[in-house]
């Protein structure tokens, strides 16, 4: 047991040296954590922008192609009306002219006094 001051006074200096190296390679594990914690974070923000935009487009998507709908209704149902409205104005003219064709009938049957063979 020959130890010397010197021999006992060398583990403080290496403790003290060892603290110093934990201290900076846990301040360099937290610099290396939170640049990849930026990372993460930045790669979180992009997606999800992406992933709005995705959105509005397809919003937009959804309403240009709601809005061709409600168009197309909308010329369908004037060209439903226009059809309409001429195969009603044709039954009427069709009408008129078998009531004419009747009046006119009735009125030969009073002129002559006969039924026509159509007639029972």
């Amino acid at each position: 047991m020959n130890e010397t001051r010197e021999q006992r006074a060398k583990p403080v200096p290496v403790a003290a040296a060892v603290d110093q190296w934990k201290e900076t390679e846990i301040v360099k594990t937290r610099m290396k954590y939170e640049k990849l914690s930026e990372k993460i974070v930045s790669w979180e923000d992009k997606k999800r922008k992406k992933a709005k935009r995705k959105l509005h487009r397809t919003e937009r998507g959804v309403e240009k192609t709601k809005l061709k709908a409600i168009e197309r209704f909308r010329d369908d149902n004037e060209r439903i009306e226009m059809i309409v409205a001429s195969a009603r104005a044709h039954a009427y003219e069709s009408r008129v002219k078998e009531e004419l064709k009747v009046r006119e009938k009735a009125n030969l049957m009073r002129a002559t006094g006969k039924n026509p063979s159509t007639c029972l």
